[in-house]
């Protein structure tokens, strides 16, 4: 082969050549898929795409099986049920609720009760988000079965759901104590030393001073979850092991959509609520003229935190306040 046959050849073959050797170039697509609807097909036990395509329901339980593993929104919201009218009116836990403007008195026998009054807060108001995108899978895809395509397809779509439900729940709890009377500067969890320094400095302290403010603020709550960076989920396992357990310590949950420095310390499912109008729903159809069907997924949520006192937000945790 002379050197322009060659040169042509290597170009039309993604080859690169370096210093006598030869390299084959690493090139990225998109990644496509779909099919045209045809009679469902099984192989023993395995479905083919085809027949996944055909069964909408049957593409949501696959994302919903595979959303539920790393989902914080159920963790930090109690589940209130549907929605009707596209929102939710709530009412805010107001420090002064707990007990009446006016203390009672000491009455004697016949004489008047005094009067005992209590505020009447504004409520607010919560609306409903939609979410979801699609995906197409192509007629190819379809006649080759290429269900290894499609499984990749809808587990990327599945963590992206699950990623911004998650976004979504924690900013919805940040925004809420935004005003930063739920903040405590806790101890630097990075820089601790259980050997040389004094337990007032450990995580372990800021777990303590949660609950002391808890019952101080007497709401009847118990941060029994914290919510953490992986950052600070690293250094609570150097601090107490792989497990991160211990009596004193609460239940860890790590993500990335926290902050790192913070920490969340919530008490579990009393934030707030978290409502569904429409659940997670996936449809099909098929595009004639490009010769792909289509996979639409979408969930309408909405998030509202009715009760601040459940929540505190510890700062500084990586030695800077």
């Amino acid at each position: 082969m002379n050197t322009s046959a060659y040169k042509r050849s290597v170009e039309r073959h993604g080859i690169i050549a370096c210093q006598g050797r030869v390299h084959a170039a690493v090139t990225r697509y998109p990644s496509p898929t779909t099919h045209p609807l045809g009679p469902p097909t099984t192989v023993g036990t395995s479905i083919t795409v085809d027949t996944m395509l055909q069964q909408p329901t049957r593409v949501t339980r696959m994302i919903m099986d595979l959303t539920q593993e790393r989902f914080v929104a159920d963790r930090l919201f109690a589940s209130g049920g549907g929605v009707t009218g596209g929102a939710v009116v709530y009412d805010e836990a107001q420090e002064n609720e707990m007990y009446l403007n006016r203390d009672i008195e000491q009455v004697s026998p016949a004489a008047e009760f005094p009067l005992v009054t209590s505020e009447r807060l504004a409520p607010k108001v919560a609306e409903v988000e939609k979410w979801g995108g699609k995906t197409f899978v192509t007629d190819e895809a379809r006649d080759r079965n290429d269900t290894a395509g499609f499984t990749k397809l809808m587990r990327q779509l599945a963590n992206t759901v699950t990623r911004k439900l998650n976004q979504r729940a924690i900013a919805e709890v940040n925004a809420a104590i935004a005003d930063g009377s739920r903040d405590v500067v806790g101890n630097d969890w990075s820089s601790y030393n259980p050997e040389t320094d004094t337990p007032q400095l450990s995580p372990a302290y800021d777990f303590g001073r949660a609950q002391m403010q808890a019952e101080t603020e007497e709401m009847g709550i118990e941060y029994n979850l914290w919510i953490v960076n992986p950052q600070e989920a690293l250094a609570l396992t150097a601090i107490y092991g792989a497990q991160v357990v211990g009596p004193n310590i609460p239940s860890i949950y790590s993500t990335p959509r926290q902050p790192a420095g913070e920490a969340l310390a919530v008490a579990e499912r009393q934030v707030g609520q978290m409502r569904i109008e429409k659940p997670l729903g996936t449809e099909t159809w098929r595009e004639q003229k490009t010769e792909r069907t289509w996979v639409q997924s979408s969930v309408r949520p909405l998030w509202f935190v009715d009760n601040k006192f459940a929540i505190l937000r510890f700062t500084g945790l990586a030695g800077t306040a």
